[in-house]
């Protein structure tokens, strides 16, 4: 039987020492009836001499720099597969990837999208091969948080047709996890594969984001289909000093952590608070939520020693839902080093269990 076209899209800028070890991990999938698009958003380092021998193999497009929902949605809109899937252009797939998602994806019509578990590594190795469960642990604390409880179905790894003797004891999940995923990281967007049937519908990523585009993508398609889980590393998601979602030593890291809380709180506004019918049904878990981000971005701003007057702003939006935060209000009346010192001594409480928010 033919197998389904898959169209890898790939996004890239400026990594050029990386780009082709991620076209060989998907030129080496054990699946054959696959396109690679690779989409280089204005990169201005050698990444288009790099990928010479490969330009038989790939369909390549320059475009300016526009950010990754940009690059993606170009490449959505080339790709000629039935089935999508992303990689980014500093990680890799493992070799079975394409293929144990797509045979269940064609199995399972009734299945919109497949994710899956995904490895961490870096330049000495592996880092943790089951990385989701740790990367996303606040995710799955309780009783309740098990894939059992999340997804509705399950079936057999060998459902999926492809063996993994290493992972024979291993599980595909499916159901409807939109209500989880809003309030939780559960799943990683790195990973997804999905029909492009879907994007008729959806549209494509948000391009004013250049942050969590990705997660607002996964999760309109959460909120309007039903997905799968296969609890199997199909990805490799590679940690370096020069990752876009980093912030920590980054001259502009206070800016992107702005941008970040910015992004998220936008996206919860959207697809929770102002969908009136979701938000009448589910009101205490969109107000924690909105409760939650608006506090964190008041304590980035309040760290920075800089507007604090946006700090109260997003404080009031703690208490609009419901969980004022009347010491951290006070705590931006006060000098940059009081401030300092008050989070260093809440955070040394956390470590005991006695936060005093």
């Amino acid at each position: 039987m033919k197998k389904t076209l898959v169209s890898v899209i790939i996004p890239t800028y400026n990594r050029a020492g990386f780009l082709v070890e991620a076209i060989e991990s998907v030129l080496n999938q054990t699946y054959s009836e696959i396109e690679i698009i690779v989409v280089d958003d204005g990169s201005n380092d050698d990444t288009e001499e790099r990928i010479k021998p490969y330009r038989d193999k790939i369909e390549y497009i320059y475009i300016e720099n526009g950010g990754p929902a940009r690059a993606r949605n170009i490449g959505m809109n080339m790709a000629r597969g039935e089935f999508i899937a992303f990689l980014d252009s500093d990680d890799l797939y493992y070799q079975y990837k394409i293929e144990i998602q797509a045979d269940f994806l064609d199995k399972h019509q009734d299945v919109a999208m497949v994710c899956s578990e995904l490895s961490a590594f870096n330049d000495t190795g592996i880092l943790n091969e089951l990385h989701l469960k740790k990367y996303h642990r606040s995710a799955y604390l309780g009783s309740e948080a098990t894939y059992e409880n999340i997804y509705s179905k399950s079936f057999s790894i060998t459902d999926a047709g492809v063996k993994l003797e290493k992972w024979n004891d291993k599980k595909i999940y499916v159901g409807n996890v939109f209500d989880r995923y809003y309030n939780e990281l559960i799943l990683s967007t790195n990973t997804v594969m999905f029909r492009k049937s879907l994007l008729d519908d959806l549209g494509g990523q948000h391009e004013p984001y250049w942050l969590f585009e990705d997660y607002e993508f996964v999760l309109k398609i959460t909120k309007s289909y039903s997905v799968a889980f296969i609890d199997v590393p199909t990805y490799k998601l590679r940690y370096h000093d020069d990752q876009i979602s980093t912030t920590r030593d980054k001259p502009n890291g206070a800016e992107l952590l702005f941008k970040k809380y910015t992004n998220l709180i936008e996206i919860a506004e959207k697809h929770g608070l102002n969908d009136s019918h979701y938000y009448s049904r589910n009101k205490a878990a969109v107000d924690k939520k909105l409760g939650g981000l608006n506090k964190a971005l008041a304590i980035a701003l309040m760290k920075t020693g800089k507007n604090s007057k946006l700090a109260r702003k997003h404080l009031k939006g703690c208490a609009q839902h419901n969980k004022p935060e009347y010491l951290l209000w006070l705590l931006t009346l006060t000098p940059l080093l009081m401030r300092k010192v008050s989070f260093k001594v809440s955070s040394m409480l956390e470590v005991f269990n006695l936060n005093f928010y």
